[in-house]
């Protein structure tokens, strides 16, 4: 292992994943969650439309590869062009298959029904998907991603530039989003250890990152006391690694303090900061609005869910690389 100074992969642009942080001009919002049905679809389809109201184009990605339904949230149908095309290689760019939506502004990438195989979608039809992603003209890009911590999934939450992270005010979602985030931090590190090569180096520690009782912190310290100079390139990584948070389904006042609650055991344990955007309130309308086929925010523009969404969009893009609003 040479003792001189080791490149950063940031700046050398060399990791295909993490390359976005170099793109300042494009904002790339992955919606995620660590289990089903924290609302991640609803909240994605209410940003895409809210951006579109404040006059901004953006397109909608559905890349949840098990089970897409971004468009019902959005009050569309059946559609020519999907996903699915693109991944075949039946249409030779992404952009081909963005849809018109009922709002002038936004554009949506239909996910697929149609592909068994499109939940493990191999590594490099993986990488084209992402470079296409990051090639829209359009400065906002939003995409639903599935749930769970496969490398497809993590993969796409860690292009962001913030992702966003959904739960619900329960210890199961709570839980799961807590691995979820320890999972997209194993994902980088490995993406590191790869690119440096430092599989040997790092051997005998690194089946602890994996340990759900052992934390990040510790895993640094062991690197500090055997390569202070490849433990600043760990650290750099979750320097660059800052996601959000927002916690949908809310009932009370209480639930902001959860926020607080989970942004303090994420920077305790797993060393990197969590920026809470704010909570959702419950709304039996939302599942009323699924039933007629329409938007919420149209059907209830003065709705306490719909300034909410407001509040998230404009801290989103104070977050965003660009500033813009």
């Amino acid at each position: 292992m040479s003792q001189g100074k080791k490149p950063n992969p940031l700046s050398e642009n060399k990791i295909p994943l993490l390359t976005h942080h170099s793109s300042r001009a494009k904002t790339i919002w992955s919606i995620g969650g660590g289990k089903g049905g924290t609302g991640k679809t609803f909240i994605s389809a209410c940003l895409g439309i809210e951006l579109a109201n404040l006059n901004q184009e953006v397109v909608l990605i559905d890349a949840d590869l098990g089970g897409p339904n971004l468009h019902t949230f959005l009050g569309m149908k059946e559609a020519p062009l999907d996903l699915g095309h693109f991944i075949t290689n039946k249409v030779n760019g992404l952009d081909e298959t963005a849809l018109a939506t009922p709002y002038p502004y936004l554009k949506l990438v239909k996910g697929t029904e149609n592909l068994l195989f499109a939940a493990n979608l191999n590594y490099y039809k993986k990488l084209k998907l992402i470079r296409h992603i990051k090639g829209f003209e359009n400065k906002r890009v939003i995409v639903d991603i599935g749930t769970g911590a496969a490398y497809n999934t993590v993969d796409f939450f860690i292009l962001s530039n913030p992702g966003v992270i959904v739960i619900n005010p329960e210890p199961t979602s709570i839980e799961n989003a807590y691995y979820f985030l320890k999972s997209c931090i194993v994902r980088i590190f490995k993406l590191y250890i790869d690119y440096y090569q430092i599989q040997d180096f790092i051997k005998n520690i690194a089946e602890q990152i994996h340990d759900t009782s052992k934390s990040v912190y510790s895993f640094l310290n062991e690197i500090i006391s055997r390569d202070r100079t490849y433990a600043q390139v760990f650290f750099t990584a979750l320097k660059h690694f800052r996601p959000t948070l927002i916690i949908n389904k809310a009932r009370d006042e209480k639930d902001l303090l959860l926020g607080e609650s989970m942004i303090k055991v994420v920077q305790k344990y797993l060393v990197i900061d969590l920026d809470f955007l704010g909570i959702i309130p419950f709304d039996e309308k939302v599942h009323l609005s699924l039933k007629e086929k329409k938007p919420f925010l149209e059907i209830y523009p003065d709705s306490a869910i719909a300034q909410a969404i407001k509040e998230i969009t404009q801290k989103l893009l104070q977050l965003s690389p660009d500033n813009a609003t």
